[in-house]
């Protein structure tokens, strides 16, 4: 299965509470990911989309999911 990648622009971001579900006992995340405390706005959306993040050992993978497909947002997409 290929990568695929958030290919439209985010537009604002703002932290909020992490929620707690998503982890499992001993620190990993679910299969379908983990909630961050960052939460994202696509162009020409009105919504924010909570950002999650798939973390295996020290590394972790930020993703969005929209309409059932995880995209991979890349760090350097994240608005300053």
């Amino acid at each position: 299965m290929a990568v695929k990648y958030l290919e439209a622009k985010i537009v604002e971001k703002k932290q909020t509470k992490t929620p707690h579900w998503g982890m499992t006992a001993d620190g990993y995340t679910l299969r379908g990911g983990a909630p961050t405390s960052w939460m994202i706005r696509l162009d020409g959306e009105k919504k924010f989309r909570r950002l999650m993040i798939w973390q295996f050992s020290n590394a972790g993978t930020c993703f969005v999911k929209i309409k059932g497909e995880c995209l991979v947002v890349r760090d350097y997409d994240m608005p300053d």
